[in-house]
């Protein structure tokens, strides 16, 4: 899938060229995974979005830390879109904020499912990558430099 982008599939029950709800964010760096994070958090558990921020990390040994505002717009957006929902909690502390929780719906499984799709695709795509810039450099090792 060139650029994030998913190609129609009749089994998805997409018109030809609508893009799954999944690649119609697309962006570069760190920021472009803090959806497929959030929801793989919230797979785990629902919570807190700090305790998301921490499931995230210690799920990942530390290597994904998602921006906290990133997150909270990421799930902000969710929830707009059907996938996640929210509700307002008052058990925290008198001295603390209320804190807003986030539980997966269906639609967010589904979309869940969706992004495991298009991330093992572009991993394909990846190795792919990889293997034929390796090929290259030792093709080119081979030959020598250009002068």
């Amino acid at each position: 899938m060139p650029n994030g982008e998913c190609g129609a599939v009749a089994a998805d029950g997409l018109a030809s060229g609508q893009r799954k709800p999944c690649c119609r964010r697309r962006g570069g760096g760190g920021g472009a995974l803090v959806e497929p994070a959030a929801l793989a958090a919230l797979l785990f558990a629902g919570g807190y979005g700090y305790d998301m921020r921490k499931t995230i990390l210690e799920k990942t040994g530390g290597a994904l830390d998602v921006d906290v505002g990133g997150l909270y717009r990421s799930l902000r957006r969710l929830e707009e879109e059907g996938a996640v929902v929210s509700r307002w909690c008052d058990d925290v502390a008198a001295s603390g904020p209320r804190r807003r929780e986030y539980e997966l719906t269906q639609q967010g499984v589904e979309l869940a499912e969706q992004w495991l799709d298009v991330l093992r695709e572009r991993q394909r795509l990846d190795e792919l990558l990889a293997g034929l810039l390796e090929d290259g450099l030792s093709e080119a090792g081979r030959r020598g430099p250009a002068g």
